[in-house]
């Protein structure tokens, strides 16, 4: 006699990464989403993990978002079978990674405890920031077109400390991240 009942397994959800075109992330990220609720009927964690930076542009400081992985989305999910079909129908995304083998690659806890740790993340990132000992020209107030050195920041003032050349003498000049810029030489 054979048993045609099915043993209720459950077997344990596991985190893939899934290639996806740049730009696409976050669009392609609920596509998934919505597909497997809707055609497998399994509620999955899909993130694009992001962060905050600071940028400084046209003297001003701006913020917005930046995607920490460009070009990858990251799922949680125990039937990759299911995920794989659906990876392969969907507008956007490429694949799942995979091992030499053919098999979709697991990413490991540690990896998971890291990009969630920069995914939630509070602190905002500054980016093209300047660097002690850096070349920079400024660009504001009484000693704009003139090019100095940094010489120390303090990014908690929004402050930067430029050695310059007045009058063929060392000063040091005291200006706002946002009075400098990278010097083109």
């Amino acid at each position: 006699m054979v048993n045609t009942q099915m043993k209720s397994e459950t077997r344990p959800k596991n985190w893939y990464t899934i290639k996806v075109q740049n730009n696409h992330e976050k669009k392609v990220c609920e596509r998934i989403k919505s597909d497997m609720a809707r055609e497998y009927n399994e509620e999955i964690k899909a993130v694009v993990p992001i962060q905050n930076v600071i940028l400084i542009k046209d003297g001003k400081r701006v913020q917005k978002e930046q995607i920490l992985y460009p070009g990858y989305i990251f799922v949680e999910t125990s039937s990759i079978g299911s995920l794989d079909i659906l990876v392969k129908g969907t507008n956007g995304a490429t694949n799942i990674l995979k091992d030499k083998s053919k098999t979709p690659i697991i990413l490991r806890n540690s990896e998971v405890e890291r990009m969630f740790g920069e995914k939630d993340s509070d602190e905002l990132v500054l980016k093209n920031m300047f660097y002690t000992g850096e070349k920079v020209m400024i660009i504001d107030g009484p000693f704009q077109n003139f090019k100095g050195i940094v010489e120390s920041i303090d990014i908690s003032k929004d402050r930067v400390k430029v050695e310059v050349l007045i009058f063929g003498r060392k000063t040091m000049v005291d200006l706002t991240l946002a009075d400098i810029t990278k010097s083109d030489e």
